[in-house]
């Protein structure tokens, strides 16, 4: 299946300073950088889907769930959020991605579980 990830409507976003307590209340993080982005540096929290095979994954998400979108800069996962909301999923970019983040959390890991960057 070929998806074209394009942005066709209004994006709701989320402050990175509001993650935490988001996620305490049940939200997913979903991370849709590529794997050498990943590995250099993730929230502890996140679930990395790359953004080109979300659309063989979103049968995996459930229509119940509220997901915020994360990649480097905001852009790629903006894109996600119109995808998966025309899907029928509940979705919110977080507004500045990992650059934003990165700048305030203190749990960005690399794969060896020690402290990330962002790449």
């Amino acid at each position: 299946m070929l998806v074209v990830f394009g942005i066709g409507n209004e994006i709701e976003e989320v402050q990175s300073e509001n993650l935490e307590n988001l996620l305490v209340e049940g939200y997913k993080l979903i991370d849709v950088r590529e794997q050498d982005e990943w590995d250099a540096g993730h929230h502890s929290d996140a679930t990395h889907i790359p953004m080109g095979s979300l659309p063989e994954k979103i049968i995996d998400f459930n229509e119940d769930e509220k997901y915020i979108i994360i990649c480097r800069s905001g852009g790629r996962s903006a894109r996600v959020c119109s995808f998966m909301e025309k899907e029928g999923y509940s979705s919110f970019n977080l507004e500045g991605g990992m650059n934003k983040l990165s700048l305030t959390s203190e749990k960005i890991v690399n794969v060896d579980v020690t402290t990330g960057t962002v790449i």
